[in-house]
């Protein structure tokens, strides 16, 4: 077997795909990994989902859950007795987050997704939540991964430790997908706010955003742009603005849905939450190029987008590396 083949590189995830993930080739639709918690009030990616999409029965879904890992036990203190129990939390962790996923599912076929294009993954943990969303989401070709949180967590809390240091810091080198954090979605809210620069991340995202609402009729795209005052910056805008009205025509989306915007100003981020705010987008999408040692401090640190996220309420943050 070839060392680059598709199954040497499954085995090596240690990941088994479901029937579903070795049939549907992700070419034929958009694909898109939604992790799941365990909390009750943790719906919001679920829910951005379920609301966001129009054209439903095109979409495939991978519904993915670690459960939680019992407690460890000291080598002097096991015995029969505290395995056993361990074994039996263990058993009913699982079982919860298989009665969790099959809830989701219900929810999704109801607002209706194609239940054949559903996939159900609760896997046993294998390192870290953050390491193992990795390798389900390296594994199955997904166009993104989506993530959510209780709508009144604030941004150091939008991903819990062991997922966000692992996924966002330590393993930066191995994510080449957008990741869509969510905040649970107010009712009314469409569209998509493209924040560019013309930076790669930004290329990114555009195509991203192009191939997702492509088949989208019910959303919009506006490009957007913030720059200082001046004649350099209006045709460095023009020019940014240009390529990305390009890029997403060129993934499909129809010229009539783009709508371009530039705004003049030196606050980038708070431009953003003006327009945001004004034009009740669904998503803000942005590429993330901020600078600092690690791929936290891009994200989070100093960056637009983490302003941008600080800010939004009712919709989500889209965002590419």
């Amino acid at each position: 077997m070839h060392e680059d083949s598709p199954d040497s590189k499954q085995a090596f995830m240690g990941l088994d795909l479901t029937p579903f993930e070795k049939e549907n080739d992700p070419g034929l639709g958009r694909h898109l990994l939604v992790a799941l918690s365990g909390h009750a009030k943790a719906g919001a990616g679920l829910e951005f989902v379920s609301h966001f999409f129009t054209q439903r029965k095109n979409v495939n879904l991978t519904l993915f859950h670690i459960p939680a890992v019992p407690g460890a036990v000291w080598a002097e203190e096991a015995s029969y007795e505290t395995l056993g129990s361990l074994e039996q939390r263990s058993e009913a962790n699982v079982n919860k987050g298989r009665r969790l996923v099959a809830e989701a599912r219900r929810k999704l076929t109801d607002a209706g997704f194609d239940p054949e294009r559903i996939a159900d993954r609760v896997v046993t943990p294998q390192m870290s939540k953050g390491h193992d969303i990795i390798r389900a989401a390296a594994s199955g070709s997904y166009d993104a991964v989506v993530l959510g949180r209780r709508a009144q967590v604030g941004l150091g809390e939008v991903l819990d430790k062991s997922v966000s240091r692992d996924l966002i810091e330590e393993l930066h080198n191995a994510i080449s997908f957008p990741l869509w954090i969510c905040r649970l979605p107010e009712p009314g809210r469409k569209n998509v706010l493209l924040c560019v620069d013309g930076s790669p991340p930004s290329d990114r995202i555009t195509d991203h955003v192009g191939f997702m609402l492509a088949s989208e009729p019910g959303h919009t795209v506006t490009v957007f742009h913030v720059c200082p005052e001046g004649d350099k910056c209006a045709a460095e805008a023009e020019a940014v603005t240009g390529r990305a009205v390009e890029m997403l025509v060129e993934a499909g989306m129809p010229p009539d849905r783009i709508i371009r915007t530039i705004r003049p100003g030196t606050n980038p981020a708070r431009i953003i939450e003006a327009e945001y705010n004004a034009g009740g987008y669904a998503a803000v999408a942005i590429g993330s190029s901020g600078r600092g040692r690690s791929l936290w401090d891009k994200i989070f640190v100093g960056s637009v987008a983490r302003t941008v996220f600080h800010q939004l309420s009712g919709a989500a943050l889209w965002v590419c590396f």
